[in-house]
C-alpha cells in the first residue's frame, strides 16, 4: 500500500503557508489600530519578539488559543474549518478490510489502492479503485459507522472527484454497524443496491453491478 507520509507532508507545507498568510494580516490589523509589537504583546502577556515571529510566520509556539487571543487583541476573529482529505492512518481493522475485500474481488480487475483525486492540492484518496474496460468503481471501506450521511456524502464527493462510474461502500458486518444500516435502510433503498451477495458475485465475475452499492464484509 503506498505510503501515508504524502499529506502529513503536505499538510505541513500547507501550514507553513497558512502561517504566514495568518502573520500578513495579524501584522495588518496591528497596523489598523495603530500599535505597536510591544503593545500587543503587553496586552496578551506576549514578548514583542513573539508578536513578531508570529506575524512573520515563524512561531514554534502558538497554539490555537494563543493564535485566537492575538487575533481579537488586533481586532480580529480566527475562524478554523476541518475537511475529510483522506490519507488518515488506518487502524489495523480497516486495513485488514481493505485486504479481504481486494482479496476477495480483485481478480479480474485493475485494483488500485488509496488512489488519489486528480485535483491539484486536493489530498483526498479514494481507498481501492477498481477499473475494467466497462467501469470504474471507487470503494470506500468503513469499519465504523458514525455519521452515516456525511459518510456516505464525503464517499460520493470523492466517488465523483475521481471520475468513478460506481461507488461502492465496504462495511464492517459489526453489530452496530448493521444495526445502523437496517435503521437507515428505506432511505438508503433509492441509492444504494444492499444486496451484499449479488454485488459480490458481480465483482469477483469482473462485472459492474449496475448501481452504487453497500456491502457487509
Amino acid at each position: 500500500m503506498p505510503s501515508r507520509t504524502r499529506p502529513i507532508d503536505e499538510a505541513r507545507r500547507r501550514w507553513t503557508r497558512i502561517a504566514t498568510e495568518l502573520g500578513d494580516q495579524l501584522r495588518t490589523g496591528r497596523h489598523v489600530n495603530g500599535v505597536t509589537q510591544r503593545q500587543v504583546g503587553a496586552a496578551i502577556r506576549t514578548s514583542a519578539s513573539e508578536i513578531s515571529r508570529r506575524e512573520l510566520g515563524r512561531s514554534r509556539r502558538l497554539t490555537g488559543e494563543k493564535l485566537a487571543v492575538h487575533a481579537a487583541a488586533v481586532g480580529l476573529a480566527l475562524s478554523v474549518k476541518l475537511w475529510p482529505i483522506g490519507g488518515a492512518i488506518r487502524d489495523a481493522a480497516q486495513a485488514r478490510l481493505i485486504a479481504a475485500f481486494v482479496a476477495r474481488v480483485g481478480r479480474l480487475w485493475k485494483v488500485g489502492l488509496e488512489a488519489p483525486v486528480p485535483v491539484a492540492g486536493d489530498l483526498r484518496a479514494v481507498d481501492v479503485l477498481l477499473v475494467s474496460a466497462a467501469a470504474r468503481i471507487a470503494v470506500e471501506v468503513i469499519t465504523r459507522l458514525a455519521d452515516l450521511q456525511a459518510q456516505i456524502r464525503a464517499a460520493q464527493l470523492k466517488a465523483r472527484d475521481i471520475g468513478a462510474s460506481r461507488l461502492i461502500l465496504v462495511v464492517a458486518g459489526t453489530h452496530a454497524n448493521r444495526r445502523a444500516l437496517a435503521d437507515a435502510r428505506s432511505a438508503l433503498l433509492a441509492t444504494f443496491d444492499l444486496d451484499t451477495r449479488r454485488v459480490l458475485a458481480d465483482l469477483v465475475a469482473g462485472r459492474d453491478p449496475g448501481r452504487d452499492a453497500i456491502i457487509l464484509l
